[in-house]
């Protein structure tokens, strides 16, 4: 299997060293690799496996390009049996029932676990403010931690981890950021933040910068914990206003109600939330509240490729900012 491909989310390693125990000496290809989901053909004595582990909820989507890389492998494997599976913390009742009926398979896919045997997260605040600080400087191990308040042998585990995966590279007793896009492709396996959504919808207003105002002026003390992320945060930062035509924010499931009943409902800018999964560090632009750059950037990279380039742009401007 290419490094490149080398999946760094501990749930899909798992699957796959259960795949090659089950079936030793057996070849396997990548297929595929998105931000949530990892498709591979295992080959094995006279069988082919086309296998798909999705680390969100499996969807018709996913069911489709399973069953058509099925059909892909079934003529370039003409008389070799062609088996489908999907691995998945669950799956839609339409999509399960169209998959059986291909002839494929679906296994749930067990929660990772926490304790000290884990891999390190690079993408827990404690890990990720280590990232971020060799983002802006050239240092040592010893200095991160000091800078970053995260213990010692901590600091050490997170910086190897990133060596190991090539987004730092060691001069000597100093570490430096070497590869932005090993780093982004570490975060949209760990955390890939489309996972996180929640509430959608089209709002009354057809302006980004009025719908933000009013939300905003109207917000304070009703839904505190609220802050512009993604593309609209990057927007915020670069060019001091949103653009684009979507509104994308955290906040929790009662929040969100009482943001989709200030914004109303209608034909004009939409609002994606999300459902925050950690404490916010937010600021405010222009009195709207904003999440920090660092965890913007991280939210751009659990996108994949669809969030890298903002992503980029945005650590220039970081490193920038001094």
């Amino acid at each position: 299997m290419s490094p490149k491909y080398q999946p760094t989310n501990a749930r899909v390693q798992a699957v796959i060293d259960a795949l090659k125990r089950e079936h030793p000496g057996s070849a396997i290809e990548t297929l595929s690799y998105d931000f949530d989901s990892y498709d591979l053909i295992l080959e094995h004595d006279r069988a082919v496996y086309i296998i798909g582990i999705k680390l969100s909820r499996a969807t018709m989507q996913t069911v489709f390009k399973l069953v058509l890389y099925g059909k892909m492998v079934a003529q370039r494997y003409a008389g070799q049996k062609v088996h489908m599976k999907i691995y998945a913390p669950s799956i839609a009742a339409d999509a399960k029932a169209a998959f059986f009926k291909a002839g494929g398979s679906f296994q749930r896919l067990a929660p990772g676990r926490r304790g000290a045997s884990d891999p390190v997260k690079i993408t827990s605040p404690g890990s990720w403010k280590v990232a971020c600080y060799f983002l802006k400087n050239e240092a040592t191990v010893n200095q991160a931690s000091v800078s970053t308040g995260v213990s010692y042998p901590w600091t050490r585990s997170v910086v190897k981890k990133l060596e190991d995966l090539g987004a730092l590279e060691n001069r000597g007793r100093r570490v430096a950021a070497a590869d932005l896009d090993a780093l982004f492709r570490a975060v949209a396996w760990e955390r890939p933040v489309n996972s996180l959504k929640g509430l959608g919808f089209r709002s009354a207003f057809d302006d980004e910068g009025e719908a933000l105002r009013e939300l905003y002026a109207n917000i304070e003390g009703i839904v505190p914990k609220s802050a512009c992320t993604l593309f609209t945060a990057a927007d915020l930062y670069l060019e001091g206003r949103a653009s684009g035509g979507c509104i994308q924010l955290y906040a929790d499931e009662n929040a969100a109600r009482v943001v989709r009943s200030l914004m109303g409902e209608g034909n004009g800018v939409s609002f994606q939330i999300y459902n925050p999964d950690r404490e916010m560090e937010a600021g405010t632009i222009d009195d709207i509240r904003v999440v920090s750059m660092e965890q913007a950037i991280l939210d751009l990279a659990g996108l994949g490729s669809a969030g890298a380039d903002a992503a980029r742009v945005l650590v220039k401007k970081y490193r920038s900012a001094g």
